[in-house]
């Protein structure tokens, strides 16, 4: 895993405040009892996937586990891992969910190995939330922040030992303060790992474009690729 995908660990308490949730009908997909998640952070998606069933929580970062090891749930199980490595054993997951990480992993590797802990017809459910830059200050914020300015296109993987899969977009909103909107950005890894000034910089023009609001909605779409095991 990169030393980008580990930036967050510095940032774990502000990661935790302010990135985004999951809107439950995304999870739609999910069903068992045995819940495998691959990157787990500091538990945005953990949460909402432990009701009723029992979750591993991989996550290799040590700053994101002791923040989602610290909430103390029983039905939860915060592991060291990677999706590369799942300490999981074969054929006992009903389902793989990755939030905002698949694109850590090699892809390859990843698939092979949550199809060794799938059970046959198990989900593979990889989720994204996207800000909706179709809305013109949403826009704007990712130009000053170097983010994509156009919504990214998602298609099924070609994933081997899965089925085709499905793309589902379930559109939602967070609120936040300005204050946590500019936190929010400041915890995006292409800012975070900006030389001091300049991430200071980037930060500062987001600030004053939202000048004259005190709370925002934050728009997003939540991506959802959905694959299933195959037998065999």
């Amino acid at each position: 895993m990169s030393d980008r995908a580990l930036s967050f660990g510095r940032l774990a308490e502000d990661y935790d405040r302010v990135r985004p949730g999951y809107p439950p009908e995304a999870l739609r997909p999910v069903v068992g009892n045995l819940v495998v998640e691959v990157g787990a952070g500091t538990g945005k998606l953990t949460a909402l996937l432990a009701p009723g069933r029992r979750v591993v929580a991989v996550e290799p970062d040590p700053a994101m586990r002791a923040v989602l090891d610290g909430r103390g749930r029983r039905d939860v199980e915060v592991v060291d891992g990677t999706g590369e490595r799942l300490p999981v054993g074969t054929g006992e997951a009903s389902a793989v969910v990755y939030g905002q990480s698949w694109h850590w992993v090699e892809p390859t590797a990843a698939a092979a190995e949550a199809r060794r802990v799938l059970a046959d017809h198990g989900v593979l459910l990889l989720l994204w939330n996207v800000p909706d830059v179709s809305v013109d200050w949403v826009r704007e914020l990712n130009r000053l922040a170097g983010l994509p300015e156009a919504v990214p296109e998602f298609a099924p993987l070609e994933l081997a030992g899965f089925s085709p899969g499905e793309v589902r977009h379930v559109p939602w909103q967070q609120p936040l303060t300005v204050d946590d909107l500019v936190l929010l950005f400041s915890t995006f890894s292409r800012v975070s790992t900006r030389e001091p000034a300049d991430r200071d910089r980037v930060l500062e023009s987001i600030r004053a474009s939202l000048a004259g609001r005190s709370t925002v909605s934050y728009p997003y779409v939540c991506v959802g690729l959905v694959h299933r095991r195959t037998p065999g």
